[in-house]
């Protein structure tokens, strides 16, 4: 029986070659870099001799396909979650918390919202209001910030607390976002108790991804590293194949696109990507992300992350603890919608973190820095704006045999791994549910 191929070894790839392989089905997955995970991998910086992920992943309790795949793929330590929702709220002169406690449902944040150190008591008051408002009803396909506005929540309240938490798990401020979206984050993560929990990955990414390889090949599947795929191959209206860079053909029983939609753009035969299945994801917008990575010549800060607020640093990371490094301080500040950093030079972004940093961590104003590196990805994700999910695709697509998965499908969730990883399930379910398959 002709094999199933899988076009792109990020996440999603992952998830639908493991899955099929858990189903007992041959599988090819297919990557052109030299390492799995995609936008969630890692790379050996020799500078500093060590291992560093090119973005600042993170999960929460609620991802718990994802949890569930790194359990099959023997990696249950990769991740290491709070045991109740801590996040710390920085600024110069206040400190805040949002954190959960023992009280039944939403209510296990209110506490934490009737104390958040950020906003006046009145203020607090509203903010809970309005997330009682968000949970009991669908707030439509509308800006997250006007509807925000609407329930009267101020420019304060939404500095401080709404626009941290969407940046952070949107990746859009709340005037870019969807209220729907927003609230999918909200009612699966912060308002049930344990969903929010958040899990730091104990590894570099890449690490923990290879696991995927020797998953496959015990289960008769294969892995290609640093092979492009030039182009998928259709008969009759039917996919039978891919062709590599190289010229050599592919067959295959059905294939599982999980490339970006950019890129599957390109392997597509040209009459087929204007099919207006596939022409309509020319309407996904995207958004940045800068990741600074600083190293320091002693500790620098006691939280395992902290969200800087009243700041242009965003989210701060102490990536030590993965690297397991006591002779220095790995710190990552990871800035969502960064359209303001994406096109600055790299000196001027350092200097702007190292100078918040010092500004934000006492214990920062005293330590040198010994190393440094900006990473940039000018469009991580796409935008959960309003209507986007008219341009998200389904699993099944016109073309027999072509399956998509990736986080730009219509999972319902944002552009996160967790997203990435239903996609691959997503589209693993419809290939063998597909009558002509």
């Amino acid at each position: 029986m002709k094999k199933v191929v899988i076009v792109g070894g990020g996440p999603a790839g992952i998830a639908s070659s493991v899955y099929l392989a858990k189903r007992g089905i041959k599988t090819v997955l297919i990557e052109r870099s030299s390492r799995l995970g995609g936008r969630a991998a890692s790379f050996f910086y020799p500078k500093m001799d060590e291992e560093v992920d090119y973005g600042q992943h993170v999960l929460m309790r609620c991802c718990t396909r994802t949890i569930d795949l790194l359990r099959l793929l023997g990696q249950d330590d990769a991740v290491s979650f709070q045991p109740t929702l801590r996040v710390a709220m920085r600024s110069e002169n206040k400190a805040g918390m949002i954190s959960s406690h023992k009280l039944p449902g939403a209510l296990h944040l209110l506490p934490s919202l009737l104390s958040y150190a950020f906003l006046p008591f009145q203020g607090r008051i509203s903010a809970v209001r309005a997330g009682l408002s968000l949970l009991l009803a669908d707030p439509g396909d509308v800006p997250f910030g006007e509807w925000l506005r609407d329930h009267a929540q101020g420019e304060r309240a939404i500095a401080t607390l709404w626009d941290p938490i969407s940046i952070a798990t949107l990746n859009a401020r709340v005037d870019e976002a969807s209220a729907r979206a927003a609230r999918v984050v909200f009612k699966r993560g912060f308002f049930k108790p344990h969903g929010a929990e958040i899990g730091l990955f104990t590894r570099p990414l890449s690490k923990v991804f290879a696991s995927a390889v020797q998953y496959l090949e015990a289960h008769r599947g294969r892995v290609l590293f640093e092979t492009p795929v030039k182009r998928i191959i259709l008969d009759k209206g039917r996919a039978i194949g891919v062709e590599l860079d190289g010229g050599e053909v592919i067959e295959s029983r059905a294939i599982i696109s999980a490339v970006s939609s950019p890129d599957l753009a390109q392997i597509l035969p040209p009459d087929v990507a204007t099919d207006p299945f596939f022409s309509r994801l020319k309407g996904l917008s995207y958004a940045p992300i800068v990741n600074v990575h600083l190293w320091f010549d002693r500790q620098v800060m006691s939280e395992p992350f902290i969200i800087a607020v009243d700041s242009p640093v965003q989210a701060v990371f102490d990536a030590s603890a993965a690297h397991r490094d006591q002779e220095r301080h790995h710190i990552v500040i990871s800035q969502s919608a960064a359209t303001e950093w994406i096109d600055a030079p790299l000196e001027e972004i350092v200097d702007t973190s190292v100078s918040e940093l010092q500004r934000l961590l006492a214990k920062a104003r005293g330590a040198r820095v010994i190393g440094s590196l900006v990473i940039k990805s000018r469009s991580a994700t796409f935008v959960p704006a309003p209507g986007v999910d008219t341009l998200r695709p389904t699993s099944t697509t016109p073309i027999k045999g072509l399956f998509l998965s990736g986080d730009y499908t219509a999972t319902g969730w944002p552009s996160t791994i967790e997203g990435a990883v239903r996609s691959g399930i997503n589209a693993v379910d419809a290939l063998l549910s597909s009558p002509l398959v």
